[in-house]
């Protein structure tokens, strides 16, 4: 066996060009990976003796597909909002992670959970997601999806594109983020990846997703009554500073505050009235709480106060 490396130069029928050679070898090789899971520029190992060639499979595994997925959330697998099917929805209103609405009163259903969902569309409504400018370099891409809507990709606030059933090949220019907007249908397995080719979707361990997902919204809370989920001191009578610390990196932007139903615990459980954003660093972000009956420099942790639906978000969405 003479062990090569070969950059694939073309798919459909697959090319390769051999490590020193300058022009792609001129016939197709045989390959035992699966020639639609390759992708142009990946580098793959060849045996070579001979008049015979065979592609052995890509450098680094057999078939290995992980971080060919732009589309975070892709199969709508994370819900941390705890959005609820069937509610209407307004523009730019986001429901399961990292997407959101693009139109009006727009009821968006969905069946399915943890393990994937599909999300149906109504006539005359869309949905999208938005990749930042970073993450899609200049280049040529494949969109692809499982189901009946119509799908288009064009830079924010750029000219749009038309729809189209899957998938959809299109040149991306890396001057702007980059919307996916779907369109009156049913839609789940949404992936954009380098090439011409679609490939299979990728499914992600749900925590790499969630942690994906995380660098644009976090939620704290929201699971038990009283849960506790942060710590911190009194700095007066009526004020608490508190620092929540975030588990991913968010976005470099000033996070958008929400919350609902807290409380501040030590000795007793004492309700917030008003909760702000007084800082927030790469993995932290501190609060202030307003309150009564505290005890100054007393410590106190931030709860949700007797429901289950108490929590903290933080929103740094494009």
């Amino acid at each position: 066996m003479t062990l090569k490396r070969a950059i694939v130069t073309a798919v459909a029928p697959l090319r390769i060009l051999i490590d020193g050679d300058t022009v792609p070898i001129p016939f197709t090789p045989k390959s035992l990976i699966y020639p639609d899971t390759l992708a142009v520029g990946d580098v793959v190992h060849a045996d070579q003796s001979g008049h015979r060639l065979v592609v052995l499979g890509r450098v680094g595994g057999l078939g290995l597909l992980s971080g060919r997925n732009l589309i975070i959330n892709g199969n709508f697998t994370v819900n941390q909002r705890v959005a609820a099917s069937g509610v209407s929805l307004a523009p730019d209103a986001y429901f399961l992670d990292r997407w959101k609405s693009l139109t009006a009163s727009n009821v968006v259903t969905w069946a399915g959970g943890e393990q994937g969902r599909v999300v149906t569309v109504p006539s005359g409504h869309s949905i999208g997601t938005i990749l930042e400018q970073r993450d899609v370099p200049a280049g040529d891409y494949v969109l692809s999806w499982t189901g009946t809507a119509v799908v288009r990709v064009y830079n924010l606030a750029g000219t749009l594109s038309e729809y189209a059933a899957s998938p959809v090949t299109v040149t991306l220019d890396g001057t702007a983020a980059v919307v996916i907007e779907a369109r009156a249908g049913t839609l789940s397995e949404v992936k954009l990846e380098r090439g011409s080719v679609a490939t299979p979707f990728e499914v992600r361990p749900y925590g790499e997703e969630l942690a994906l997902c995380q660098r644009y919204y976090q939620r704290f809370g929201g699971r038990a009554t009283f849960q506790s989920f942060a710590f911190g001191f009194a700095r007066s009578t009526t004020t608490a500073r508190i620092s929540i610390p975030t588990p991913v990196s968010m976005r470099d932007v000033s996070p958008t505050l929400t919350y609902s139903t807290l409380g501040l615990f030590s000795d007793a459980v004492y309700d917030v009235s008003a909760l702000t954003t007084k800082s927030s660093g790469a993995n932290v972000i501190q609060v202030e709480a307003t309150s009564s009956g505290l005890t100054a420099h007393r410590p106190y942790s931030l709860v949700s106060n007797g429901f289950t639906s108490g929590y903290v978000a933080f929103d740094a969405e494009l």
